[in-house]
């Protein structure tokens, strides 16, 4: 999955938090007024632009005193607001708040927020009016073939059958663009394995997208690594489940990966990328328990003198099996291993098992620690992220995520590569329209949605899941239940014990 770099976002989302929760804002955003207002001020007008926008302009040569413009130019008052927010949160002076809406992903993000609070209100965790990051797996062809591949792609595979031509991809890209999704990652397979992946990410930046890749970094050569700097783009994840090429080229199938990989970061590093390069790891039973492998990645992180090591959540599904997958107390003991980094003074160094957010609010809740993660992004104090690491959540599937399949195919996330809920193509075109139609209306995105008001069902009784809220896919992988509880959290460990033994219960009768 592609992840924020927060660090180079041009916002800071934890000013945004103070001034929605600690003025007040956030009680007003959920009342029938303001969301009426915000629908109101989001139509478009003449010019093709919306209300709120338009009013940019006017409200940065605007110096009337509040009560005069309240009697003369009512209309302006709500926008007025949100667009002093606007400048403290983004830390821009009121009269250049009209080049700075300019930007792509701070005017997709205001108006992203602004269709939140009219289509959802404000919850903890949020469900966002359009997807704040899509995951594309442009293709399924890859040149190595991984143990653990939720696309169960390789060398084995030219690609799936159907998957959309170069001309429709060229269209999706198009069609993404013109969305109010701020974040975008290209994924695969191995998406530099694409011929047309330059043309799209070459659309992605005339557009202003804030773009990552995910990628097994063997094609990075020093000519490729240009190119990528030359598009802009914000993160690079590279992976590496191995700190050797014993380990790593066992995992990934073909021999020779680690040694390409590595150099595949190298090269980032050496024409100036290495502020936004990581290394993916996925923590599996084989390379990760068995081998004793996270303190010698972490070595490897500090060696290269990059800033993380994202840690992934082993999930089985697509070749991945679940005989690789960890036990909830060998999760929970990395847990431990990834805490202490965090207390060294290192950067971050994150894991996608939402279950890290929980552990992170329970050290902080007994005094052993000051560290929080926000979802899959980033760290910090957790005392001054309580609220946005309550307001972005844990699992993102289908409240703040989405991924799209090399055929077209929408899944809730990369990890649910079987559950299509809709195809960006429909009736033989290709339009932005029908991927937000999906977001908004799909039966299986309304239910994983819903999971955070089923409390009984989870081992935390409901505490943690504004922070967590368990991975769906692993719950899915193993119960073919969007609902039930995430096998890996230790917290639901009599839940599920109890699940086997009705599960046994029903096969013997």
């Amino acid at each position: 999955m592609g992840l924020w770099n927060l660090n180079n976002f041009p916002f800071n989302p934890v000013e945004l938090l103070n001034h929605i929760k600690g003025e007040n804002i956030y009680k007003f955003l959920n009342t029938r007024l303001a969301r009426n207002i915000m629908a109101g001020l989001l139509k478009k007008e003449e010019n093709g632009k919306t209300k709120l926008e338009n009013h940019v302009r006017k409200y940065a040569r605007d110096n009337r005193p509040f009560i005069k413009r309240f009697f003369e130019d009512r209309d302006t008052v709500i926008s007025y607001i949100i667009f002093d927010h606007i400048c403290r949160t983004f830390g821009i002076e009121k009269e250049k708040l009209p080049e700075a809406i300019k930007k792509p992903v701070i005017r997709k993000s205001i108006l992203n927020i602004a269709e939140t609070v009219v289509k959802f209100g404000v919850h903890f965790p949020m469900i966002f009016s359009q997807p704040l990051m899509l995951v594309w797996n442009i293709t399924a062809r890859c040149n190595l073939r991984c143990k653990h591949c939720y696309e169960d792609a390789g060398i084995l595979s030219k690609g799936l059958p159907n998957e959309l031509t170069r001309e429709e991809k060229i269209k999706v890209m198009e069609e993404i663009v013109k969305t109010n999704i701020p974040t975008f990652a290209f994924a695969g397979g191995e998406p530099l394995m694409d011929p047309v992946f330059w043309e799209l990410a070459k659309i992605g930046k005339e557009a202003g997208l804030y773009m990552s890749i995910n990628t097994n970094g063997t094609l990075i050569t020093e000519e490729v690594a240009e190119r990528l700097k030359d598009i802009g783009f914000a993160y690079y994840g590279v992976s590496l489940d191995g700190s050797t090429p014993d380990v790593h080229d066992t995992f990934r199938g073909v021999k020779g990966s680690f040694e390409k990989a590595l150099n595949g970061i190298k090269n980032l590093i050496k024409v100036g990328e290495g502020d936004k390069v990581c290394i993916s790891y996925t923590v599996a039973r084989e390379n990760s328990i068995l081998r004793n492998e996270i303190p010698e990645m972490i070595k490897l992180r500090d060696e290269l003198g990059i800033r993380k090591v994202v840690l992934y959540n082993y999930i089985p599904c697509g070749r991945g099996g679940f005989e690789n997958d960890l036990t909830c107390e060998e999760r929970e003991k990395l847990f431990e291993i990834f805490y202490q980094d965090l207390q060294s003074g290192k950067e971050t160094l994150l894991s996608t098992a939402p279950q890290f957010g929980r552990y992170c609010k329970q050290m902080f809740e007994l005094g052993k620690g000051k560290y929080s993660v926000i979802g899959h992004f980033t760290t910090g104090n957790a005392e001054k992220l309580k609220t946005l690491v309550e307001l972005i959540g844990g699992c993102g599937a289908g409240r703040a995520y989405i991924a799209l399949q090399p055929d077209g195919s929408i899944t809730p996330c990369v990890f649910m590569p079987d559950v299509v809920i809709g195809n960006i193509k429909k009736n033989g075109e290709i339009k932005a329209e029908n991927l937000i139609e999906v977001w908004e209306n799909s039966e299986v995105l309304n239910e994983i949605r819903d999971r955070r008001n089923h409390p009984e069902r989870y081992g935390c009784k409901g505490k943690y899941f504004s922070v967590c809220g368990g991975c769906v896919a692993r719950a899915y992988a193993y119960y073919r239940d969007f609902k039930a509880p995430d096998p890996g959290c230790i917290l639901n460990k009599e839940i599920v014990e109890s699940l086997k033994e009705e599960k046994l219960t029903t096969v013997s009768q």
